[in-house]
């Protein structure tokens, strides 16, 4: 027996698929009406299925004319760069994002200016900055996980773009 939230999923995936280039704009309160459900339902179902760990980008906005765009990507691409996100969830020192950052421009998920600007933001400005009576290490370096991983799904996205 499917839930609702299994229903919403395939219905959202149809619409993918059958997508020229795997990427869907929908709007929640449309979704909603049509599943007769609130659009937190939606909003569950596109957290808990529809995120880059299993192969979505989702971006969305909010308000009137609000809109939801999910974007399935290859996981093959992903596969590294994913498993680094799920452990850096907890917090990355500097030496390791630097680390990251040399692997990711080797294997060519980032050019080397991206690089270059990733680390100003993630390491020379922390470097810069007096963190100190404010946060403690391992909140910094949550801070700069946090950052690198935005930024990373940011570049993934936008390659992503111009490979389809």
């Amino acid at each position: 027996m499917y839930s609702l939230c299994d229903s919403i999923e395939k219905y959202l995936i149809r619409l993918i698929e059958k997508s020229p280039n795997n990427t869907v704009t929908i709007q929640r309160g449309r979704v909603a009406e049509e599943f007769d459900c609130a659009p937190s339902q939606i909003n569950y179902v596109l957290m808990t299925r529809f995120n880059v760990f299993k192969g979505f980008i989702v971006e969305s906005r909010r308000g009137g004319s609000g809109y939801v765009k999910i974007q399935q990507i290859q996981m093959d691409r992903l596969e590294p760069v994913v498993n680094f996100l799920e452990v850096s969830e907890k917090d990355i020192k500097e030496s390791e994002v630097e680390s990251l950052l040399l692997w990711l421009e080797r294997e060519g998920f980032i050019t080397s200016r991206e690089g270059s600007l990733m680390k100003a933001a993630i390491i020379d400005t922390f470097n810069k900055l007096n963190f100190d009576s404010l946060l403690s290490v391992r909140d910094v370096n949550i801070l700069r996980s946090n950052i690198l991983r935005e930024m990373l799904l940011q570049v993934l996205k936008v390659g992503y773009d111009y490979e389809v």
